[in-house]
């Protein structure tokens, strides 16, 4: 596995939770949410593209529908109020994207091996709930979560804390304790804002300099991960 060492990379004691975004790191749907919104917002005449994609990756879905608002004022779609403006883009994405969407492999492995290790998991997800939760059951994920938390309900989504401060006080688990698995820079952010020690596995191609800050990130993203190298930090070992 080719990696990148953040300034910390003994991650000891063994952490006490570990929490898990959704899109991109467990799951596989980062390109079909930018299919499903590409033509769901073109219906409206907006132009989603790859750079804006990236841009509010790991965000929650309020503060995007948010930011929509922002830049188009006169545009039919934004003068919907916030949560309608979530309603649809979710009915249309689960309608879309929910069959095409696979887990990645090594990371279900990961999750199987530390519910069997006892380790507590949670999940703090930018998606609505109806999608998490539609998305979690299509991969056979939800079993695994006992906890899960959408920035729809904190005040703010990824980069701010919230979500995952919140994630840790259901999980009744000191932040500090926490090991947080990331794909994106908004991610990264919201961990370390929350004092979480954090993994990003980015999607191939991303800018690492971008995520110095983690203690650890994948190059290449889940597809590229070693599963010994994640438990190794999970479970508080040295890594090889």
């Amino acid at each position: 596995m080719d990696r990148h060492d953040g300034g910390q990379a003994v991650l000891a004691p063994r952490p006490r939770a570990c929490i898990f975004d959704l899109d991109g790191t467990l799951i596989d749907s980062e390109p079909n949410y930018f299919a499903s919104d590409r033509a769901f917002l073109a219906r409206y005449g907006i132009d989603f593209t790859e750079e804006f994609s990236h841009s509010v990756m790991g965000r929650g879905s309020a503060d995007i529908m948010r930011l929509f608002k922002e830049l188009y004022p006169d545009n039919p779609f934004t003068a919907f109020p916030v949560e309608e403006m979530m309603a649809m883009r979710d009915n249309y994405y689960i309608e879309y994207a929910i069959g095409r969407t696979r887990s990645f492999p090594v990371m279900v492995e990961l999750v199987e091996t530390l519910v069997r290790a006892g380790m507590p998991l949670g999940l703090a997800s930018g998606s609505s709930p109806a999608v998490i939760s539609a998305s979690l059951e299509a991969t056979g994920l939800a079993r695994h979560f006992p906890v899960v938390v959408s920035a729809g309900e904190v005040s703010r989504g990824k980069p701010e804390p919230g979500i995952f401060l919140e994630t840790a006080r259901r999980m009744d688990i000191e932040p500090g304790a926490c090991l947080v698995f990331e794909d994106s820079l908004n991610g990264l952010l919201a961990a370390k804002a929350a004092r979480m020690r954090c993994v990003v596995l980015p999607a191939p191609g991303s800018d690492l300099a971008a995520f110095l800050s983690a203690d650890l990130v994948v190059e290449g993203g889940p597809e590229a991960a070693d599963l010994e190298d994640l438990l190794a930090l999970a479970l508080g070992k040295a890594a090889s």
